[in-house]
Order: C-alpha cells, then structure tokens, then sequence
C-alpha cells in the first residue's frame, strides 16, 4: 500500500492538468498572435508582397526576406505577450485589463485598415468610426466566450499570410534560387573592332524640361546637355512605354513591351542587353530598381551605398505600416523608389484607386536615400570608367536623377526639402494647383544640377581618352506629368506631353557632326538599335525596331503601358507639337537669367527679386500671424552649410484666408517667390503655404530677421495690390 502510494505521487505532477494560469496565458497569447497577424502582417506582407522593386531597391537577400515575415508575423505578438505577462505579476485582474485593451487595440488597427478601402471618408471622422468599433468588439469579447473561441480558431491565419507572401505573391521569385544558362565566354568580333559603349539612364525626366520655345535644348540653363546634343544624333520624337520604372526599363534592355507583372529580375527577363552583349563585352553595370544583370557578370549591381539590407528593410515597413494606418489617404509614386513618386499612381488596373496597396506607391516610399546618394553614385560611376580597363567594356548606369524627391539646387547644393511633407494625405488628383506649380519648379531646379552631372561624365571620357571612341548614350525610361487633376505617373487626359517623351541622345564613335531626327522612336527601340550599330544579332523577337537606316515605325501614335499587357495609345504629332513649345522661356525665365530665371516660375515670374514695394503698397504693421516650419533652420544661416532653408513652408494661425488671397516670401528685401494657400488634409482649411527662394538671396548671420512674409491684397482695377506683413515664429 505504501509503496502504491508512493508510486502514485511520484507520477502524479504528470497527469495534473496545466495550471489555469498557464493555459490563459496562452490563449491570450494565440489571440494576440492572430490579431497582430490580421493587424500587421497581413497588410506589410501583402503590400511587400506586390512589389519586389522594394527588396531590389535596398539589395535584400533571401535571408533579409524571410527575417521581414519572421518579425511582423512572430515578433509583435511576442512583444504583447510579453507585457502581458509582466501585467501578471500585478494580479489576475490587471492581467485581464491589460490584454482587453490590446484587444481593443489591434481591432481598431484592423478596422481602420478596412473602413479605408470601403468608405470615403476620412480624417478624424474615420479614426472615431474605427475606435467605436473596436469598442464594440471589445464589449463582445468580455461578454461572449465565443469570440474569444472564434479567435482561437483562426491561428492558422498569419501562418497563411507568411506563406502566401514567400510562394505565390511577386516578391516571392526573390526567394527561388537563381536559374540562369551559363554565361558563354568572351568572344572577338570577326572583322570589326567592338567600340566601348557608355549608357546613362536618368528617371523622371521629361524631355519638354529641357526645350526652349524652338524645340531645341536651352544651351542657357543646359550647357551640358547641349554640348552633347550638338555631338550627337537626337532622336527628338522619343517616348518611354510606361510610367513605372520596373516596367519601362526591361522593355528598354529586352526590347519588348510590358506584358505581365514580374520582378524586374534576370530569372524573369533572361533575354536582355546585359546577356546579350556580355558574350561580346566586358560589363560594368550600376542598376537601381533591376537587376537584369548576370551575377556571374556584373556581381551586386547596385552602388553599395544604397545595398542598405535588412535594417533599411525593417526601416522602411514601419514607414509604410504608418501610412497604411493613417486614417487619411497617403498617395505615392512609384518611386521611389523613392521614386520617390509623389502620389497614388502607375500600376493600378482600370483606374482604380490605389493607396498604399499600390506597389509603385511602395517603390515611392523608399526613394529618399537613394535620391540623395545619387551624386555619389554618380561619381563612383565616373571612376570605374578607366582608359585601363580591358575593351571592349560597357559602361551602364541607371540613376534616379532629376527624380524626386527633389533637393538639389542647380549648383548641386542641398535644401531643407524635409520641410515640406513629402506627400500631401491627398489623392494626386486632387492635389491644388499651386501644390502641383511647387513641384514642377523644383523638378526643373533639380534637373539644372544634372545637367552638371553630365558635364562630368563627358570631362571623365575626354580625361582617359574614350569620349571620341565611345558609343555614349544618354536617355530616361519615362517622363513625369505635371497635371493638375492627374497622376504624375500615370497616363491621363492631358499630362502625356511631359510624361511620355523623354530624352534620346546617341553619339556614335568618332561623331562630331550633331543631328536631330524625328523619327517615331519607342523605347522598345533602343536595345534593336544598339546591337544593329554594335553589328551584334538578337536571337529572340522584339517588338522594337531597329532604327538605324530609314525609319522603321511608319505609323505615327504612340503606345503605352499604364499596366503591363494594357496598351493605350495617344496621338503623336498633336502632344509632340506641345512638348516642342519647351518650358525655359515660358514657363520660367531662364532665357533673361539662366539658373536664377528658375525662381521666376509660372505667374509670379515678374515679382521675383523685386522689392515688395514694387508690387505693392507695404502696410507698416503686422496684420496676420503664421508659423514656419522647421523655424529653427533659419536661426543662423551658413552659405556653406550642408542643407541652405530655401524651402518655406508655413501655415496661417490667425484665421482662414480669403479666396485667392496671395502670400509673398521675401528674403532681405527681395521678393523670392509666392503662392496660393492650400489644404494638405481633406475638410481642412486653406491656410497653408510653401515656396522655394533662391537660396543666394540669404546672408550670413541670423536668418529668422532676413525672412519676409506678406498677404497680397488685390483691389482690383486701377487699385493698387496691398502687401499686409505677416510676423513668423516657429
């Protein structure tokens, strides 16, 4: 009997029931598990998932991939659990309390997230809308078992949303291994020396920025550009195929159109430029959203500043789980990648309104570094190009520039462009004029800089004796459209001017002679050309055509890729005739001032550097208050400083402004630009302001005193304008 006895308490520790403590604490811990993967993962993996350009764009690894689903599946919920626990050492109670508002919590993250994409409203109404519901469901969490059982049930949920995203969404052929032919050995060619070939592709750039109002490029703000041009053969007439750069530059190196949504990746587009010539050459190759380069060729293509991986990975979910749960509309551009970009646009089929579920709008997010570190991949660019490199070589660089974010002054110096939001919570189309203007100018600032990078790059040829030699050839993979009304980056009814024809410049070895040549030029086209000049034969079919000899392309519209396998086409000879009419001598003054002549924009171009007191009487008090943003940039101005407070951006604190009222920024006297007031919220008032001066117009010393705000008054007819003064403060 003792013996039994003894027996039975020995093995009795293994049949007792877990302690109830333990097993709440584990279905409290399944609960959060589900609600953060409904709440978290799902929309990070689902948005990551619809675009690969994402993990391009930082070089993610596999491993960086698959540490992404690990820390928005597991991590959060572990987190929680861990609170939760701590809140146990309080007591039963506080335990209790503390899960019921995490509960609360993620529900309202999930329903603000779903009355986004099924309700217009927005702002603070919807926040309300999604914290009553989540309420509510709180309420039938503590009051019904059976919510917390039906929770239970769907564990399997985020498990689903993790392998959904690493075996059938896009950026799941980044996790496959790379399958690629073997990469045949150089070849010489027979009977004809290969020439060194030299390509640059910018982003964003619409050729009709260059233009003056002859058609031709404006030597005054461009001298680079036309220098080249004046060496070169232009091929005037040529427009991209898409807006979204991992449509638009495949088709440029495969030469056919877009026709499905894939990676922009070699095991997608196995047939390109970089396989083709690199039988024939040796490679140097500096992609950023692709990476259509064999490895065995070209290594990591992408300068390794911008190779950021996991950490920049991490970074950048958070930045887009912010916008996914913001309760307003958060639009973006494909760019940036970056691109950045800036608003909802290219990639959405049918016109349907894409938010942050956008895979271009995700490329938009994460294009500020890259933007910023275009000058120095730029130059590392010009390094690697050494008259002691085995030849034939081609030399290929794909740079976001003159693309947003727009920061550059012509000189190349920085400005406080993280003063102005990059994004107004607007749809793109509903953007305000003045909003729109703001950007263009910017553009066009940023665009004079990269003229100065193109005089580098023909200064490094000519220093190591391969400019003459060289096939050098300088275009953009698509445009960027300047609207009001439409998206940036995606075809409307008026903005294929500026968003379709791009730059095409191709000098042959040993040209000295330029020509322009209005040929119906696609950018399908350029991959057939080359190989046609390079005497190299492309074994697949194109849908481009080689353009070398008479034109090939007899019909005269234009096509277009809003989304791969979509084509739309617009009328070429009617918007051609628009972007003739160029932009420096119209739009800005560039043919009275050069560089400076970019302030003078649009229809403020006449106040620019005249005193306020020539556009108007100056009231001698203050009549109404604002705030500047980011006020304490303008403390001390240093001339040589890394970032110049060119930007300024400010909201009126003293009442709503009239209609059209009209706001002035003046620095020391001078008027350095002005603006309509806008909302950047929708249901919010028109009390806000930005404006770029010239940054040349500060001093060194104090810099809040040598900053002049005014309200222009308008009195019509024979009444002269009335400047109210503004007084500012952080």
């Amino acid at each position: 009997m003792s013996l039994s006895w003894s027996w039975r308490e020995r093995i009795k520790p293994w049949h007792r029931p877990i302690p109830r403590i333990s097993r709440e604490l584990l279905g409290a811990w399944l609960e959060l598990f589900v609600l953060t993967g409904f709440a978290i993962a799902q929309p990070i993996l689902d948005v990551t998932g619809e675009a690969p350009d994402f993990f391009l764009f930082r070089r993610a690894s596999r491993l960086d991939m698959l540490l992404l689903v690990l820390a928005v599946t597991i991590a959060p919920a572990l987190v929680l659990g861990l609170v939760e626990l701590a809140a146990e050492l309080a007591g039963e109670r506080a335990r209790e309390l503390v899960h019921l508002v995490m509960v609360a919590g993620l529900s309202a993250l999930i329903a603000l997230e779903a009355l986004k994409k099924l309700l217009p409203m927005r702002g603070k109404r919807l926040a309300l809308l999604a914290l009553l519901l989540a309420a509510g469901f709180a309420l039938l969490y503590q009051k019904g078992p059976w919510v917390r059982l039906w929770l239970r049930y769907l564990v399997p949920a985020p498990l689903v949303f993790a392998l959904l995203f690493a075996t059938t969404s896009p950026s799941a052929e980044l996790l496959r291994p790379v399958r690629t032919a073997a990469v045949a050995p150089l070849r010489t060619a027979s009977g004809r020396a290969l020439p060194p070939i030299v390509m640059v592709f910018f982003d964003e750039f619409p050729l009709q920025s260059l233009l003056d109002s002859s058609g031709q490029v404006d030597r005054r703000v461009y001298p680079n550009f036309a220098d080249f041009a004046a060496h070169s053969t232009w091929y005037r007439n040529a427009t991209g195929v898409s807006g979204f750069t991992p449509y638009a530059v495949p088709a440029m190196l495969t030469g056919r159109y877009p026709s499905k949504v894939v990676a922009p990746i070699l095991q997608n587009y196995p047939e390109n430029l970089f396989t083709l010539f690199g039988s024939w050459y040796n490679l140097k190759v500096s992609e950023t959203i692709t990476q259509l380069c064999p490895p065995v060729r070209c290594g990591v293509t992408a300068g390794s500043r911008d190779a950021s991986g996991l950490g920049a990975v991490l970074k950048d979910s958070a930045g887009i789980y912010k916008s996914i749960v913001s309760p307003y509309d958060t639009p973006v551009n494909p760019a940036s990648f970056a691109d950045t970009q800036t608003a909802a646009e290219a990639g959405g089929k049918g016109g349907k309104k894409l938010d942050t579920k956008d895979p271009s709008a995700l490329f938009k997010n994460n294009l500020s570094n890259a933007e910023l570190n275009a000058p120095s991949r730029f130059t590392d660019f010009l390094d690697s190009i050494k008259a002691s490199d085995a030849q034939p070589t081609l030399y290929f660089l794909h740079i976001l520039m003159p693309h947003t974010p727009w920061r550059f002054e012509p000189d190349g110096a920085l400005y406080n462009q993280g003063s102005l939001p990059f994004l107004l919570s607007l749809p793109e189309e509903q953007w305000p004029r003045q909003y729109v203007e703001l950007t263009h100018e910017r553009h066009l600032l940023q665009l004079a800089y990269t003229d100065k990078l193109v005089g580098d790059l023909i200064q490094r040829l000519k220093d190591q004796g391969l400019y003459d030699k060289s096939l050098v050839l300088m275009t953009a993979d698509h445009g960027n459209g300047f609207a009001t009304g439409e998206r940036a980056r995606r075809l409307g009814p008026s903005n294929a001017p500026s968003l379709m024809w791009v730059p095409l410049l191709v000098k042959a070895p040993n040209q000295h002679a330029g020509k322009v040549d209005d040929r119906n030029w696609e950018q399908v086209d350029l991959l057939p050309t080359l190989a046609d000049m390079a005497g190299i034969k492309v074994p697949w079919k194109m849908d481009g055509l080689s353009e070398v000899g008479p034109p090939a392309r007899t019909r005269g519209d234009k096509y277009w890729y809003d989304h791969p396998g979509d084509r739309v086409s617009r009328d070429g000879p009617s918007n051609w005739a628009t972007v003739l009419k160029g932009v420096t001598d119209s739009l800005v003054r560039a043919h009275q001032h050069g560089d400076q002549g970019f302030y003078q924009y649009g229809w403020f171009a006449d106040w620019v550097y005249k005193p306020p007191s020539a556009i108007g009487r100056v009231a001698a008090r203050p009549a109404a208050k604002a705030t500047i943003r980011n006020w304490k940039l303008f403390a001390t101005i240093d001339p040589k400083a890394a970032t110049v407070p060119a930007l300024v951006v400010g909201q009126l604190t003293t009442g709503v402004p009239p209609p059209g009222m009209t706001v002035l920024v003046a620095v020391n006297g001078r008027v350095g630009g002005a603006s309509l007031f806008y909302a950047d919220h929708a249901g919010q008032p028109a009390d806000k302001f930005a404006v770029i001066v010239p940054d040349f117009l500060y001093k060194r010393g104090p810099g809040q005193s040598q900053l002049q705000v005014y309200l222009v008054k308008d009195g019509g007819g024979q009444v002269p304008k009335r400047l109210l003064p503004v007084a500012l403060s952080g």
